[in-house]
């Protein structure tokens, strides 16, 4: 990693955007004094390290600078190192293609990017630092925030998702936002108990997918709405980062995945879908769409849910487990009555009679 070179590359964005105080020398050039970096991350898969340049001017100011460095191995031949290589390349289009931009303008905060590259088998993305403070389980403020957040985003794309996931020349979003999507997850799927209710979620896995993927709301998500990828400003307000699984997906694949990870007390749980079904309705109705019904919104985060917890059936459970497992008995029981159906096939038509679109 060049340095140097990336810190003179970032510097006049950084200028543009009143980051960093205009002089008149700096018409010259950029007077560097120091540049110290410190590793801040390791990326999954052992696919490269995230470091933070801390750059010292003459003129006394420091600016910070994240730069995501990811180094592929020679042959991404599994499942995972291709869906990696790809989420990669997909979160360089969502800052080349003008997506962070539109985020903020929009009020949800996110990195300012500052240079991208792809090189044969190594990427980088150079971008600002987020400045706030990082949270284990949230409060029901906290959420609220994070709901708002993504209801943000969700509002920006809602019936415009087709622009987002075109050719680079245009969004470069993922196909498929959201990272434990059924069609990259077929070890996982295997790994799937046989017996009980989570045999039973197994066989509906497909017909869960389908009925998400056909579910009215969709939208442009976050696709990884976690706390690790959180930062609360000093007002609380919430910041994201992390776009490798940001593309097209139901909105409640979002508040799924962060209510059942993040919050703090599931006895909210409640209260927050209602929170975020208002925030996305007044957001919504400020466009003249119309926004989805309560009820409609509850029965996709539902489902939403029971898709979340087929991923973690076969990967691993955290977050809130139980709750997860309530979610999937309720939806299972209006599809199979409590006892399994003959086929994968079986579920599909019962979705399409209980759950129709």
């Amino acid at each position: 990693m060049d340095v140097d070179l990336l810190v003179q590359t970032c510097l006049p964005k950084l200028f543009a955007a009143g980051l960093i105080e205009p002089t008149a020398h700096r018409n010259k050039g950029v007077a560097v004094k120091k540049v110290q970096v410190r590793q801040i991350a390791r990326l999954w898969g052992g696919m490269g390290y995230v470091h933070e340049l801390n750059v010292a001017l003459e003129t006394n100011e420091s600016v910070p600078i994240i730069v995501k460095r990811i180094e592929l191995p020679a042959n991404c031949t599994s499942i995972g190192d291709r869906r990696k290589k790809a989420s990669y390349l997909h979160e360089i289009a969502f800052y080349e293609n003008g997506h962070a931009a539109k985020l903020r303008e929009a009020g949800a905060a996110v990195p300012l990017p500052l240079y991208t590259s792809v090189e044969n088998d190594v990427m980088q993305i150079c971008m600002t630092k987020l400045t706030g403070n990082a949270r284990g389980d949230l409060s029901v403020a906290e959420c609220r925030s994070a709901l708002t957040w993504l209801a943000t985003m969700h509002a920006l794309y809602w019936g415009r998702t087709e622009e987002a996931i075109g050719p680079n020349t245009l969004g470069g979003l993922q196909q498929q936002g959201c990272y434990w999507y059924l069609d990259t997850r077929p070890d996982e799927w295997e790994n799937m108990p046989m017996r009980g209710w989570e045999g039973r979620l197994k066989l509906a896995a497909k017909a869960i997918d389908l009925r998400l993927k056909a579910d009215p709301y969709q939208t442009i998500c976050m696709g990884d709405a976690k706390t690790a990828n959180m930062i609360f400003s000093a007002d609380g307000a919430c910041q994201m980062y992390d776009f490798q699984y940001a593309g097209k997906a139901v909105a409640t694949h979002d508040v799924a995945y962060m209510l059942l990870s993040a919050m703090g007390d599931p006895q909210s749980e409640g209260e927050l879908v209602e929170f975020y079904h208002a925030e996305l309705s007044r957001l919504l109705e400020l466009q003249g769409v119309v926004p989805p019904e309560l009820e409609r919104l509850r029965t996709s985060y539902e489902l939403s849910c029971c898709d979340i917890a087929r991923w973690m059936s076969g990967w691993g459970w955290w977050g809130w487990e139980n709750l997860m497992r309530a979610k999937c008995e309720k939806v299972l029981f209006m599809l199979d009555q409590g006892k399994p159906l003959t086929s994968e096939a079986a579920y599909v038509d019962a979705m399409q009679r209980a759950f129709p679109v």
